[in-house]
């Protein structure tokens, strides 16, 4: 099973009833893309990133993290040496866009060393093997289906506005074709709210203080 592009354009057919004469590739692509953020927002895709400081400084940029959606951990130092690598776990610092690329900002007193490591685990968009270049399908094989009928829903919907500015279309072709993507669409978002349960991200130890008293109760922990 090859698990792909083709394989997913395929089945989107399928379910289209179409052999590829109404729904070109790049509707059928269109589709995925849309439907794959709304995946990925609802279940990512879980990966870890150690890199070396290059220079020294609060800000460090982290391009590599590509299609980063939330930073879960952070460790820094980061030793795999150590008994214990995640013992320097860091949560003072926050995320900065320059020119759309992704930094690190650290407000801390510990400020990161040229040289020194730094371990993320992010969550970052799924992707389909050769949609946008992609070398790898990394969506669930179980939830396959699930983003497919995402997809032909909004093929259909798509599909079904591009008809009520045709002339000579069949009497009732777009509303029938815009209910059955809408309802084929709403699926899809019933499934996400359940496999949302199948995940479980990592939270931060402390939240912010809400007022003196218990900044001081979290030092004393």
């Amino acid at each position: 099973m090859a698990n792909d592009l083709a394989e997913y354009r395929s089945s989107m057919l399928y379910r289209l009833k179409d052999t590829g004469v109404k729904y070109a590739n790049a509707d059928l692509d269109e589709a995925l893309r849309r439907v794959l953020n709304e995946y990925s927002r609802a279940f990512p895709n879980i990966t870890t990133y150690d890199f070396t400081v290059s220079t020294s400084g609060r800000t460090q940029s982290i391009t590599a993290l590509t299609d980063l959606i939330a930073v879960l951990q952070l460790i820094h130092p980061y030793q795999s040496s150590l008994a214990d690598p995640y013992m320097y776990e860091r949560e003072d610092f926050y995320i900065v866009f320059s020119s759309g690329s992704p930094m690190f900002y650290f407000t801390g007193t510990k400020i990161p060393q040229a040289g020194e490591h730094i371990y993320v685990r992010y969550s970052k968009a799924h992707t389909i093997k050769d949609l946008d270049s992609a070398t790898a399908t990394t969506v669930k094989l179980d939830h396959k289906p699930i983003v497919i009928t995402g997809a032909v829903g909004q093929c259909a919907m798509i599909r079904s506005h591009s008809l009520n500015e045709q002339w000579g279309g069949k009497p009732g072709e777009m509303p029938n074709l815009m209910q059955w993507g809408n309802t084929q669409y709403s699926n899809f978002i019933i499934e996400l709210q359940k496999i949302k349960q199948e995940i479980n991200l990592p939270t931060p130890k402390h939240g912010w203080a809400l007022d003196e008293w218990d900044d001081n109760q979290e030092v004393m922990a």
